[in-house]
């Protein structure tokens, strides 16, 4: 049996990171419609309380029904000199409808020292005592590990040290983040082989990927072939700078290429229409060459090209575009 992949979606968080990017709370749920409706697992909808939009957001999922998906709140550790339990942040966490809780904290030293002030052990403490109270509250927790490739590089041994405070505290998963998106893939390889060889059999590992060096779906592969379990994306790759690795093509690129179990076959048939979609809903242009779900994708011009599918599709077509919902276009050449 193939091995399962979870997917997480933050395209209603981190994708409204990027530039032009923002949807009302009735969008926000459409949103989360189509992404169950492709099979993801879990939906992240972002910060609950921060705003009244955020606000409007979290009353308006605890009322619908999801086939598949559970929604996932978003939030950071506590405050320096803050008890968990005292925290107005984590208690909005810990009030709110969804069961599982993600919490962003520090990894990497150069946020300790120019960003937090926080001393290293204090860092470690605000981790497990945050992870801790969650789950006290009953809540499931994601460990999302931010910077965690740069922290790696500089200091492996406090970075893992995070990790362990998330794990000893009682979170399901720990996402290995690469905030910066700068890492390549052979860096995300021996970075999560050690993890995965430490930590592995205690807990589940995740991918968080940036794309601002071309590499975002390539690292969360990676991540994934070296045992990560879960991996975290945005439809269409939005996001903040570069954007967020794309879960489109990551999906479509493990289940079909590399062979895991993401979701059912069935499902992966909505890939195309849920990823024009959601275009629609953010007034994004769709992308035509995006890879499985693109105009182009399936689009052949050359005369040899539209000779050969038109014998055997295989000679230039890599799937059979009906797995993901894709029709195949014949284009008029002069050539």
């Amino acid at each position: 049996m193939a091995d399962k992949v979870l997917l997480y979606d933050t395209t209603l968080r981190d994708g409204m990171q990027g530039e032009g990017m923002s949807l009302s709370a009735d969008e926000k749920v459409r949103v989360a419609h189509a992404l169950d409706s492709v099979g993801v697992h879990f939906i992240e909808a972002g910060f609950p309380g921060s705003n009244p939009k955020e606000a409007a957001l979290f009353d308006l999922l605890s009322g619908e029904a999801f086939s598949h998906a559970e929604v996932v709140a978003f939030g950071m550790t506590r405050r320096r000199e803050v008890a968990a339990e005292r925290d107005e942040g984590l208690r909005v966490l810990a009030e709110c409808f969804a069961p599982i809780c993600t919490l962003v904290g520090k990894t990497w030293s150069l946020h300790l020292e120019k960003v937090t002030r926080v001393d290293p052990e204090e860092n470690l403490r605000m981790i497990g005592d945050s992870v801790a109270f969650l789950v006290s509250q009953g809540k499931r927790v994601v460990y999302d590990a931010e910077h965690f490739f740069d922290a790696y590089a500089d200091d492996p041994a406090y970075s893992l040290r995070c990790l362990r405070a998330a794990v000893e505290a009682g979170a399901e998963n720990v996402t290995l983040c690469d905030t910066n998106g700068a890492t390549l893939p052979t860096a995300v390889a021996d970075a999560t082989a050690d993890v995965v060889a430490q930590l592995g059999e205690h807990v589940q590992i995740g991918i968080h990927a940036h794309d601002d060096a071309g590499v975002g779906v390539a690292n969360s592969l990676t991540a994934v072939q070296g045992g990560a379990r879960m991996v975290q994306g945005t439809v269409n790759g939005y996001g903040e700078r570069c954007g967020n690795a794309n879960l489109v093509t990551i999906l479509a690129d493990l289940q079909l290429k590399l062979g895991y179990d993401c979701v059912a076959a069935p499902r992966l048939e909505h890939l195309t229409e849920t990823a024009h979609l959601v275009d629609e809903i953010c007034n994004v242009a769709p992308n035509p060459n995006q890879p499985y779900v693109g105009a182009n994708a399936f689009a052949h011009k050359g005369g040899l090209h539209v000779a050969g599918v038109s014998r055997d599709a295989r000679t230039f077509e890599h799937i059979d575009p009906s797995e993901v919902g894709a029709d195949r276009r014949l284009l008029i050449s002069e050539l």
